[in-house]
């Protein structure tokens, strides 16, 4: 007798196919849930960032007094400075690429009448082939910072850096070394008072790097996918027992043509 109909969906090799495809479905599930979990901490987040930078600037001691740490809901809070820009201790930091270029942010203090010290990052600066990075121009006299409030950022250990050159941000770090306290966290420069011309291709403050909502788009379409795979499973599975059980009939059809011969 010929093996019609859909009995072999019993035999060892079918049945395997099943539970596999039985399987996809929870956790393809769980990987979508998970997505949109990340999705929706990126919101979160993203709206955040997006209310501080957005609010009035308030003065940095307000809220990131000297010798204290960023908290994570003043992340990218406005905050304004007014002093002078210690050039004497300004820092470069090193590995800081853009668009395929290697090159250095410049952090140089500004220091207040009261007597400490804000890290202002004025941006980018492009890596020389050859020598020292070239000082962009800075406004001498009074100074006012318009800036984003950023945490301090790891200390990594580093032998042999060119002087006035550092790895990371480390505020601590290099308030050590410095002849006045400074001001937890440091500024990312939004604007400043006066104005500095921009060199085109050398120097840029980029005051509009805040974190965007292209995570956002990433993790929803993410856990869009991941149900589409959970669908794949069970859809494709039918799809192959239907052309399983097609061709077995078709199989059984010309045997028994054969027999009629």
């Amino acid at each position: 007798m010929s093996r019609t109909g859909y009995r072999f969906l019993l035999t060892p090799r079918w049945i395997a196919l099943a539970l596999v495809a039985a399987l996809t479905v929870p956790g393809c599930l769980f990987l979508a849930g998970w997505q949109f979990g990340r999705l929706h901490d990126a919101e979160r987040q993203n709206s955040l960032v997006r209310d501080n930078a957005e609010a009035a600037p308030v003065p940095v001691g307000e809220i990131s007094p000297v010798g204290s740490t960023v908290r994570s809901e003043d992340e990218y809070r406005a905050v304004i400075v007014t002093g002078r820009y210690d050039v004497e201790h300004q820092l470069y930091v090193r590995n800081r690429p853009r668009d395929g270029r290697q090159g250095f942010h410049v952090l140089t203090p500004v220091v207040t009448s009261a007597g400490p010290a804000a890290l202002v990052d004025r941006g980018w600066i492009a890596a020389p082939v050859n020598g020292e990075p070239t000082p962009p121009e800075t406004p001498t006299g009074t100074v006012t910072v318009t800036g984003y409030l950023r945490p301090s950022e790891s200390p990594k250990p580093a032998d042999d850096l060119p002087a006035a050159q550092v790895l990371r941000i480390d505020t601590a770090g290099i308030a050590a070394a410095l002849p006045y306290p400074l001001y937890g966290g440091y500024l990312q420069l939004a604007t400043q008072k006066p104005p500095v011309p921009i060199v085109a291709n050398r120097y840029s403050p980029d005051p509009g790097e805040l974190p965007g909502t292209s995570s956002e788009l990433l993790h929803r379409s993410y856990g869009w996918q991941w149900y589409v795979f959970a669908m794949i499973g069970p859809i494709g599975f039918v799809l192959l027992a239907r052309r399983e059980a097609a061709d077995l009939r078709a199989d059984s059809a010309r045997q028994e043509r054969g027999q009629h011969v």
